[in-house]
């Protein structure tokens, strides 16, 4: 290839990712790590990035990468009826051509929540069961039953449980895979620089901490980050169904392959998951990227976005569907 053949397919290659990163409401994908300079040009300086209190949980090995996206069906015309219940978010506008995929999603999702099959033998019945009078005060009493918590071994290396946090009458749930060494030494979830980056996914559709409950499938750290073993998914897993039936979200977003994997007793990859609508205990469940695995591959913030804008949608639809005022969400 010439020269000047060259250097007009790399400006080609920059405006497209100028391009697909110059709305507003994407800068979080230009932070964390941004795509290196193209060869031969020169970078833009940037700010130095602020310095940490403490290493984070991802420095350490991880047991496996998050597989990469597969390519997703192509969209098809949804029913009608069902098109005109889906919704927009304000993520999303009209003329962006994400918009008609985006309601596209929301039809089929919609579809696939009103065919599916309650199980009403689930213990403890979740959608079945009477909702909590006061959310508030049956989280904090459950709160108090899980902190002092020897159902495993993980309670011997702890250094604090992760019971979760945000709202008790949450329209969406965010689960992780388990606390890492921040979240084990503040007690909290989804904190340093995974979970500032969650915050501004969350800031970008419009939703906040405060809005949503983030928590885990396991409340206690795993030595070196690895994965949950069975029996401590087993023994945790009650606490997580019982935070469910409190709170009775209208969706649930795993995060990242074991989370999803683990929630859903599925081998099924993160790839194929993604894009789809599942269901954990009747509860709709959507798959996203871990925070944590987006600051090792940015490329995959684009996906990312394009995952949560639809998650904005269902839950938009839903509480258009259903009613305000209903269940917990009042």
């Amino acid at each position: 290839m010439s020269g000047s053949g060259a250097y007009s397919e790399l400006v080609a290659e920059l405006l497209k990712w100028l391009r697909q990163n110059d709305r507003p409401e994407g800068a979080w994908f230009l932070d964390e790590g941004a795509p290196a300079p193209l060869e031969g040009m020169q970078a833009p300086s940037a700010p130095p990035a602020p310095a940490e209190n403490a290493a984070q949980p991802q420095t350490e090995p991880q047991p496996q990468t998050e597989p990469q996206a597969q390519p997703q069906p192509p969209s098809q015309p949804a029913p009608a009826a069902v098109a005109a219940a889906a919704a927009t978010p304000a993520a999303v506008e009209d003329d962006d051509p994400f918009a008609a995929e985006c309601r596209t999603f929301v039809s089929r999702a919609l579809d696939s929540i009103a065919g599916h099959d309650r199980d009403e033998t689930l213990l403890p019945g979740l959608l079945a069961a009477e909702p909590a009078t006061d959310p508030e005060a049956a989280l904090a009493s459950l709160r108090d039953e899980v902190l002092p918590c020897t159902a495993c071994e993980l309670h011997t290396s702890r250094h604090n449980v992760v019971f979760g946090a945000g709202s008790a009458r949450a329209d969406l749930v965010i689960v992780g895979e388990a606390p890492g060494r921040d979240e084990d030494l503040q007690g909290e979830p989804f904190v340093g620089r995974s979970g500032r980056l969650l915050t501004k996914i969350l800031a970008a559709i419009d939703l906040a901490r405060e809005d949503v409950f983030i928590c885990n499938i396991l409340k206690c750290r795993p030595p070196q980050n690895r994965d949950p073993l069975p029996p401590e998914v087993l023994a945790c897993e009650p606490h997580l169904t019982r935070q469910l039936a409190i709170i009775r979200p209208r969706v649930i977003c795993c995060l990242g392959r074991v989370a999803a994997q683990t929630l859903l007793g599925t081998s099924v990859s993160l790839g194929r998951l993604r894009g789809g609508v599942h269901f954990y205990r009747d509860i709709p469940v959507v798959v996203t990227y871990h925070p944590a695995y987006l600051l090792r591959n940015p490329a995959a913030k684009r996906d990312t976005w394009n995952d949560v804008r639809k998650l904005k949608a269902l839950l938009e639809a839903l509480a258009q569907s259903e009613g305000k005022g209903t269940g917990n969400h009042a």
